[in-house]
């Protein structure tokens, strides 16, 4: 193993600081319950696990899963075990015991292994850490409750294959990417609401089809699959100019469907409405997914959009906007999943999509992570505009000097003075008023 972890390090995976903030007790037990698990920070540490899992990951990918073999309830200090039951042996080395074994394919359907493997990722993620093992039991809540994270782990003989293997496609991925010459090719799939005179929400799918150009995407709420919100679909492009003027073409074809009645508003944002989180998410492919794109796009993107943000959607986090937050798609790409729906107006619309090509294109030249520092991201979390507004400021500086600022500068500029400038989109306004759509429409 000592060979694997010094070609990974030799790549600059692991940083430094990632692996003191790995061994920072106290980070450890405040991290979790800024991320929506259980909170150990404020309910202490003698809380009951019903379940433990183990995962072995590899830069946003799990290449070994275990389940514990022993269905003893402990609690989460120590893995002591709880009054009754037998003795277990605690959290870590070594990483492979008898009472764990492999998940197999039936364990991975089940949705504890899936809560707490999203659970696992997302904490190395936030960490720092670029690979590791992670503990995670689920509490009597069902809540994830992390026992523990191992920067350089003892590996079973199949997981250190598997380590391997990930660690020569890493080198392959930033080799095929270090040689890229086109654009990564954009799209996109935001969200907005309808609500009525009354402020209730009218379901996107009393108007919108499922599928197409406009149409509306579900919510689970219980047992029962609705389709409350409106989603676009626009055709994908390396130009953000012309990504934009498709998403302009949906919201018209939008309005098409949706009669323009007394009261009814058209809504954009994190929460415009209590319960209904929306998202805007955006599509990249044709480039590498790899953990320092996804930093640049959290700290360069996702937090100054958050410094415009209506104080309303800050109540779409923890459970949504997480950084990082991102999923793979079929055709190669990915979507990156963190931001809310920024089609407020057309100003935010374009400096999104403007900046996400520029930092697609230019994310290696860029270095400052702030979010790594565990109070501002609790800052993030907790819509503290002004403690980031001073850690984004060097951000925007970085940006104007970038050799590929000017290409996108028309679309990026007038984004980046509001967020200079502190001014918030409200999300209690009519989209269609900004995008001269029905009653605002141009004559």
């Amino acid at each position: 193993m000592d060979v694997l972890f010094t070609e990974a390090e030799r790549l600059g995976l692991n940083g430094r600081e990632a692996v003191e903030a790995a061994r920072n007790p106290r980070l450890l037990i405040s991290l979790p319950g800024l991320l929506g698990y259980s909170d150990l920070s404020t309910t202490g540490t003698m809380r009951a696990v019903t379940r433990r899992y183990r995962f072995c990951l590899f830069h946003l990918e799990t290449i070994a899963a275990y389940r514990s073999v022993t269905s003893d309830v402990f609690t989460a200090e120590g893995l002591q075990p709880v009054s009754g039951s037998r003795f277990a042996r605690g959290f870590l080395p070594p990483t492979y015991e008898r009472e764990w074994e492999p998940a197999v394919h039936e364990d991975r359907l089940d949705k504890r292994l899936k809560r707490a493997e999203k659970a696992a990722g997302r904490i190395l993620y936030m960490l720092g850490l670029d690979y590791g093992v992670v503990d995670i039991g689920i509490g009597a809540d069902g809540k994830p409750v992390l026992l523990g994270v191992e920067p350089y782990p003892e590996l079973e003989q199949s997981a250190a294959l598997a380590f391997g293997v990930a660690l020569a496609k890493y080198r392959e991925g930033r080799a095929e990417e270090s040689g890229r010459s086109l654009d990564a090719t954009l799209g996109a799939d935001p969200e907005f609401l309808l609500t009525n005179a009354e402020g209730q929400v009218v379901p996107a799918s009393a108007y919108l089809p499922r599928r197409g150009l406009a149409g509306c995407d579900h919510v689970r709420i219980g047992e029962r699959l609705l389709y409350p919100l409106a989603e676009l679909r626009p055709e994908p492009s390396p130009d953000p100019g012309k990504l934009f003027a498709s998403i302009r073409k949906a919201l018209y074809h939008a309005a098409e469907h949706i009669p323009d009645r007394p009261g009814m508003r058209w809504l954009a944002g994190g929460m415009p409405a209590r319960g209904f989180a929306l998202g805007g998410h955006i599509h990249l492919s044709g480039l590498w997914l790899n953990s320092s794109l996804l930093r640049v796009l959290d700290n360069y993107l996702a937090l100054p959009l958050m410094l415009i943000e209506d104080g309303r959607s800050q109540a779409r986090r923890p459970r949504y906007g997480a950084p990082g937050d991102v999923r793979r798609q079929p055709h190669g790409g990915f979507e990156y999943r963190t931001l809310p729906s920024w089609l407020v107006t057309p100003g935010i619309t374009k400096g999104v999509l403007g900046l996400a090509a520029l930092l697609s294109s230019s994310y290696r030249e860029l270095h400052q992570r702030p979010l790594r520092n565990f109070e501002l991201l609790r800052a993030y979390y907790e819509g503290d505009k002004p403690k980031l507004a001073v850690a984004v400021k060097p951000l925007i500086d970085e940006l104007h000097e970038l050799a590929g600022y000017r290409r996108y500068e028309q679309m990026v500029s007038p984004f980046l003075r509001m967020v200079h400038l502190g001014i918030s989109w409200d999300e209690s306004r009519d989209i269609r008023m900004g995008w001269k759509i029905g009653p605002w429409k141009e004559r």
